[in-house]
């Protein structure tokens, strides 16, 4: 055989030569780059301790007493599950559609990637559930391609870490817990509520089919506006499951074609129950979270890293004493009554006047005055002026800043759910933009309307609604069981539970006969009816002061118990004067009230303007035996791990005696059963309306009640009292010269008890609230004054009438 030549030899030795580098060059230099990926000659790569917490932002839960979910507060609507909180068909059709052999490999599929190079992509991707949880974890910036490359090799490192780190089923919960899935859903429990309205673990097969389908890209197969894309990517899905055998060819049938079956609900916080709580919550939330030590200067509720908690970012657990039932209960029942009833009444009684809404005795000055203060305080005023928010509705030079965007001018929000940034007005050009027609939403109670109309004739369109506020407490606990700020918080933000502060009329009178009563005198003791004089020289008056009655009837002798219970001014300007302004003003101090008290004689008619939070407290009192609980509406803070950061401490005082409370509880009680008697005789009361037959009324149990309403009817009030429940109304409209211009329509047995009414209604009537029927707990030492006049006047003789719903 002969001998290649030595030159043949060279060459052929060349090939293999040139072969080798071919194919273990590119393997070399590939290795090469994976070793300089990880040894960060390219860049840093995340660290183990990042690995081990890898940060996302997870949204602050906050939850009602009875374990409901009211709302969140976030920058990303994010809610952490494990493993076990994801439905089985979630997993399977992921491992299915994404990565077939995940329980295979080590983060980086070599199969797939060769796959995926030979057909160039066209057979499936090489990226793995593990990789894309690289990306989620450490997303990529706007890159060039050659620091995509790079890139896409450090996301190879970080899946290899990962794996090591992390079990096959914790990198499964990670990957869904990190994903967004658009529509503020970002991860899959977030993803459940807001597409299905239910929790990820509760997720049938073809739903749980379209999230994992949504994966590939979210912006594609978007559900709300790609519908029929989403099912046929759905169908890809279920698809890959039968073909992995996870599914059947039955059941894949049977599902396939199916529709989507959206259950969405937005995700906002203005959207939710108890908007203006959560509003007033997140406020009270933020301030604690920013205190620090006075003495070292630090945070006191601070991270591991002594970071203060962030109430968007940390996935706090806020807990409340909210109860999600009766929260419901409470925004029917104030819907119900000015949606419904009121409001339809008042327009009525709107039209008939030649400056409506504003009084008729308003001038056209002071209607001048009164809309351009209204402009001012507008939110459309505040946005335009960088004042308030134009996206989330915040307000305050703490929340708004005024900044540049390439020299220009802008307002830029600071809150870290928010950020939202505007151009700044020009402030000469704000008048012109009050006064132009425009396209806008304006509320109304059958639904919003879509008008055009000058932001100056809307601001006088919105005063013609009558606004009102509701808060609903356990006085043996002070836990705060509803709470509605106001008719809709889309339009109306402002709150009139814990912000608003109205003249509260009749409502304080129980305060000034607790004294009475503390003092010593009987509730059957007599006074006469006629104008009580408060003379100048000795309660320092400019003038002498005395009160009328609203009715105008005077004469007779009547008793404290019936000037109580039908709210006549003669018997408490009495009192008042007996026991002086201060000792009343010392009264309700120990009883709550911290807005300012004016010691004047004309405090016993309720003048000052106080919030439905501080009376409602207040009147508690009566009903926990004489001690008075600070109103609570925040238990406890947790941070994301369970651990408590953060315990309420509650405040307590004891303004007056047992026997003191439970004699006005039954004095209160006589506004609803009535007193006697009037002029005709009659027993009356002011709230004897509860015991009829109207919608809201029809209530037997034994409760205590006050009415209130202010001077021209400006504002309505109801105090209701039962042994489990004291809860304050309040009704009236932005403006005080706007309302009802008869003292029948505009009383507040007419505006805010039948909002009451319709309340305790459905409480009683709920069989998973347990709310007592029964009357008021006896002290345990029997009371030596009575209210039954009928015998007091017997061994007195000075009069006094029976009560028949006395015990």
């Amino acid at each position: 055989m002969a001998k290649k030549s030595p030159e043949k030899k060279n060459k052929w030795t060349r090939y293999i030569i040139w072969m080798w580098v071919l194919v273990l060059g590119p393997i070399l230099g590939f290795g090469a780059l994976i070793y300089a990926v990880s040894a960060e000659a390219l860049g840093p790569l995340p660290s183990f301790r990042e690995l081990e917490n890898p940060k996302s932002n997870q949204a602050t839960l906050i939850y009602s007493s009875d374990k409901k979910l009211l709302g969140k507060y976030f920058s990303e609507n994010r809610t952490n599950v494990t493993f076990d909180h994801l439905s089985p068909y979630l997993v399977q059709g992921l491992i299915a559609t994404e990565d077939e052999r995940f329980y295979d490999h080590s983060g980086v599929d070599l199969r797939g990637l060769i796959r995926a190079v030979v057909y160039v992509g066209g057979a499936g991707g090489a990226s793995t559930v593990s990789q894309q949880l690289a990306k989620n974890l450490f997303p990529r910036q706007n890159l060039s391609l050659v620091k995509l490359i790079i890139r896409k090799l450090k996301e190879w490192v970080i899946a290899a870490r990962l794996e090591r780190q992390y079990t096959k089923d914790e990198i499964i919960a990670m990957y869904f817990n990190t994903f967004d899935f658009i529509n503020n859903a970002v991860g899959i429990e977030s993803a459940a509520h807001v597409y299905f309205n239910k929790p990820s673990d509760s997720l049938n097969l073809q739903e749980s089919a379209m999230l994992v389908g949504m994966a590939q890209n979210p912006a594609l197969y978007n559900p709300l506006k790609r519908p029929e894309m989403t099912m046929k990517r759905r169908e890809v899905v279920l698809s890959q499951m039968v073909k992995n055998k996870l599914l059947t060819r039955e059941v894949y049938d049977s599902v396939r074609t199916l529709p989507l079956g959206l259950d969405y609900r937005i995700v906002d916080h203005k959207e939710g129950p108890a908007p203006y709580f959560r509003e007033v919550l997140r406020s009270k939330v933020t301030e604690i979270l920013a205190q620090k030590d006075p003495k070292t200067g630090q945070y006191i509720y601070h991270d591991t890293e002594g970071n203060p908690y962030n109430i968007y970012k940390d996935g706090l657990r806020i807990y409340t004493t909210l109860d999600s039932r009766m929260q419901a209960h409470a925004e029917w029942a104030v819907t119900q009554h000015l949606g419904s009833e009121l409001q339809d009444e008042f327009f009525k009684n709107l039209k008939k006047r030649k400056n409506s809404p504003f009084d008729s005795r308003i001038s056209a000055k002071q209607q001048e005055q009164i809309m351009t203060l209204a402009m001012k305080r507008s939110p459309r005023y505040l946005i335009l002026t960088g004042k308030q928010c134009a996206n989330c509705g915040r307000r305050g030079a703490s929340n708004v800043v005024r900044d540049k965007i390439n020299g220009q001018p802008v307002f830029r929000c600071t809150s870290d759910d928010c950020e939202f940034v505007r151009y700044a007005t020009d402030p000469d050009s704000i008048p012109i933009i009050f006064n132009t027609p425009t396209e806008m939403h304006v509320f109304s109670w059958k639904g919003d309307i879509d008008t055009v109309m000058t932001p100056m004739d809307s601001i006088r369109y919105y005063k013609s609604f009558l606004q009102a506020g509701l808060m609903s407490m356990d006085p043996h606990t002070g836990f705060i069981k509803a709470w509605v700020g106001g008719i809709n918080y889309q339009h109306f933000k402002y709150d009139h539970v814990y912000q608003g502060r109205r003249q509260v009329g009749s409502t304080f009178k129980p305060i000034v006969y607790a004294l009475a009563i503390q003092q010593g005198l009987d509730p059957c003791h007599e006074v006469a009816n006629y104008p009580v004089i408060f003379e100048k020289d000795r309660f320092s008056l400019p003038e002498d002061w005395s009160p009328k009655n609203a009715d105008g009837v005077y004469g007779g002798m009547i008793s404290l118990k019936y000037g109580l219970a039908n709210s006549i001014n003669t018997a408490t300007a009495w009192v008042m004067k007996q026991y002086g302004p201060q000792a009343v003003v010392s009264l309700a101090r120990k009883m709550g009230i911290t807005s300012p008290l004016e010691p004047v004689p004309s405090l016993c008619l309720g003048v000052a303007d106080l919030t439905i939070y501080e009376l409602t407290g207040a009147t508690s009192t009566f009903a926990n035996k004489g001690m008075w609980l600070e109103p609570i509406y925040l238990t406890h803070i947790e941070d994301k791990y369970g651990n408590v950061i953060y315990r309420f401490k509650q405040k307590r005082e004891e303004p007056m005696s047992e026997e003191t409370a439970y004699i006005m509880l039954n004095m209160l009680k006589a506004v609803v059963n009535g007193a006697c008697c009037d002029p005709k005789g009659k027993w009356t009361g002011t709230a004897m309306r509860l015991r009829g037959s109207r919608p809201y009324a029809g209530i037997k149990t034994p409760f205590g009640a006050k009415t209130g309403t202010t001077q021209n009817q400006s504002d309505g009030w109801f105090l209701g009292i039962t042994p489990d429940l004291v809860t304050g109304v309040w009704v009236g409209a932005e403006d005080r010269s706007v309302r009802f211009t008869s003292l029948y329509l505009g009383q507040g047995a007419n505006t805010a008890l039948p909002i009451w009414g319709y309340y305790m209604n459905k409480v009683y009537a709920d069989p998973k609230l347990d709310i007592s029927k029964e009357d008021f707990e006896r002290p345990a030492k029997e009371p030596t004054r009575t209210t039954d006049c009928k015998s007091y006047k017997k061994n007195n003789d000075s009069g006094g009438f029976d009560d028949p719903f006395s015990n």
